[in-house]
């Protein structure tokens, strides 16, 4: 059954998206385990269960598909297995603490963004190849996922750039009123109680889905708390890269997010690539174009909907990327 969000916390309405995709309510449509396993290494240790899809013949370009916040990577698989029909490999991965990886229960976000996902990225750039013969490289990011890029030390090496609902999530980007307040009840007190109370946070604190761990939670927290999300963050400073954006990043804003992903919050991510050599474009996608009444911060991912839209956004990508036409 799907209940409405309580106004002052962030139950998007579109979770039954979510929910549905991984098996968590009545109306099921679990992906199977597709793709090949693959084990990836951290610098500190970590081990992380992680997956490629590949096309069937000679790959045009790699891709790696970064999860949003608590969302396991089979949730991506239709999305993956779209785009190796159409010659991308591409790694799909479970941060540590999360779904496949989660032995590590005590992961926190700049785990996942610091260590996890440049891992990733690494056997990405590896499967690329280089010299003459690399391949493309594509940096597809939902949610945390997209805001993680510019943290990446190689960031420098990635071609080109595909987000949806990526974001820098500080409370004072929602809009003002009972929507900012939620959002500024949620990070100032909802997380860090039930943190305190359970060290971790419960996945139906937050609308449903799998709990996050505790130190992830409280990064969420913290930051979300700040003017302008981790890069208030003296501690962070150090691991910005943005300046280094040399690519194509397409930063699409779903317009019916208004719980994880709203405009202003969307459009401070794009303000982090300003003045580097490469572009960065603010794009939007309206339900309707989608032929769809919800899509929110998940929908765009779930198979009958995306295939829709796919289409247009990989095209358009292509189409601004010369090396993706080749």
């Amino acid at each position: 059954m799907h209940t409405e969000p309580h106004p002052l916390l962030p139950g998007s309405p579109d979770l039954h998206h979510l929910h549905a995709a991984l098996g968590l309510d009545d109306d099921r449509e679990t992906e199977p385990r597709t793709g090949r396993p693959h084990r990836l290494h951290t610098e500190d240790g970590a081990a992380l269960e992680a997956r490629w899809f590949e096309p069937v013949g000679p790959a045009r370009a790699v891709a790696l598909m970064a999860p949003a916040t608590g969302v396991p990577q089979r949730f991506y698989a239709p999305f993956a297995q779209w785009l190796s029909r159409r010659g991308y490999a591409v790694l799909t991965l479970d941060y540590r603490g999360m779904g496949a990886s989660a032995e590590a229960p005590e992961a926190s976000m700049r785990d996942w963004m610091l260590r996890d996902l440049p891992a990733a990225l690494d056997a990405v750039l590896a499967r690329a190849g280089r010299d003459d013969h690399r391949l493309p490289v594509i940096w597809l990011g939902h949610s945390l996922g997209g805001h993680a890029l510019p943290l990446q030390a190689r960031l420098h090496e990635v071609d080109a750039a595909l987000t949806v609902g990526a974001q820098l999530p500080s409370f004072a980007r929602w809009p003002a009123g009972v929507p900012r307040f939620g959002a500024w009840f949620f990070f100032r007190a909802w997380v860090p109680l039930w943190v305190g109370l359970t060290g971790r946070l419960p996945g139906w604190t937050f609308g449903g889905g799998p709990d996050l761990p505790g130190p992830a939670a409280t990064d969420w927290s913290r930051w979300g708390a700040l003017p302008d999300y981790y890069r208030s963050d003296p501690s962070m400073a150090g691991h910005l890269h943005a300046s280094n954006w040399r690519g194509v990043a397409h930063l699409w804003c779903i317009g019916d997010d208004w719980v994880f992903g709203p405009e202003p919050a969307v459009l401070a991510l794009q303000r982090v690539f300003e003045g580097a050599p490469g572009r960065a474009e603010l794009l939007t996608l309206h339900p309707h174009e989608a032929g769809a009444r919800r899509l929110g911060h998940f929908g765009v991912f779930r198979r009958h909907l995306g295939e829709r839209v796919w289409p247009h956004w990989l095209q358009r990508l292509e189409a601004a990327v010369p090396a993706l036409r080749r």
